[in-house]
């Protein structure tokens, strides 16, 4: 009797381990749209999901998130012109997010997880278009701020710290830190200790200067470097290390 449920609780287990992913994948091919129609003013729900060569609708057997991609090899089964593989990358790291911090389901985890991925979203715009989409970042910065003042206690002097540095630093180093960056920073600072803000300060800055060398070894230095996909990176990095 103990062996039977030992296996029926193991068999439990990766059931949900498998629901979770595959939700998460599903989340992850939704937020591919929300980072590619949301910087155009275009709605998310129409027109329907299409080839972007030829316009083909796509048909539910062509959008099953990761299987779809692999099946068709990343080309439109209508103008066989291949399409971008962002989508299937963004599915794939949304099922292992959702894996990771909901292994344990919790509402701290939970909203961690809200965080990081409307972070994620910041970042593939930033990436793609060089601005923080204000809409995003405030909508979900709320939700964050009040859930996150319910669930435990904000670093509430943080941000008058972040902002009274962004002035100062912009004295010494005119123009070196946007904007809708500083506003980014400032919202994460209400969640972050000081050392923990510090730690994914550096990393995004280490992680930012290796991109930038690499392009420089490849001799296609870009013009101009977002900050925010790195600023990611950094918060990605101290979620995972916490856990």
């Amino acid at each position: 009797l103990a062996k039977r449920s030992f296996f029926v609780s193991y068999w439990k287990r990766e059931v949900k381990t498998i629901i979770h992913f595959i939700f998460g994948t599903v989340i992850g091919s939704f937020l591919a749209v929300v980072c590619t129609r949301i910087p155009w003013n275009e709605s998310l729900l129409y027109p329907p999901s299409h080839c972007d060569q030829c316009g083909h609708k796509l048909h539910p057997s062509e959008m099953i998130p990761l299987l779809s991609a692999l099946r068709q090899r990343f080309y439109c089964t209508h103008c066989h012109e291949k399409f971008p593989t962002r989508s299937f990358w963004l599915e794939l790291f949304c099922g292992i997010f959702f894996l990771v911090f909901l292994q344990d389901f919790n509402w701290i985890n939970l909203w961690q997880l809200f965080w990081l991925l409307s972070s994620l979203v910041l970042a593939v715009i930033d990436w793609d278009h060089y601005i923080v989409e204000m809409r995003i970042f405030s909508s979900t910065g709320v939700i964050l701020l009040v859930s996150g003042a319910y669930l435990f206690h904000p670093y509430w002097l943080h941000p008058l710290i972040v902002f009274g540095l962004f002035f100062l630093s912009q004295k010494i180093l005119p123009n070196s830190l946007g904007l809708g960056d500083l506003w980014v920073i400032g919202l994460w600072s209400f969640f972050l200790s000081g050392y923990e803000l510090l730690q994914v300060l550096f990393v995004a800055s280490f992680s930012g200067l290796a991109f930038f060398g690499y392009q420089a070894l490849r001799k296609t230095i870009p013009e101009r470097l977002p900050f925010l996909p790195f600023l990611f990176i950094g918060l990605l990095f101290l979620l995972l290390k916490e856990r």
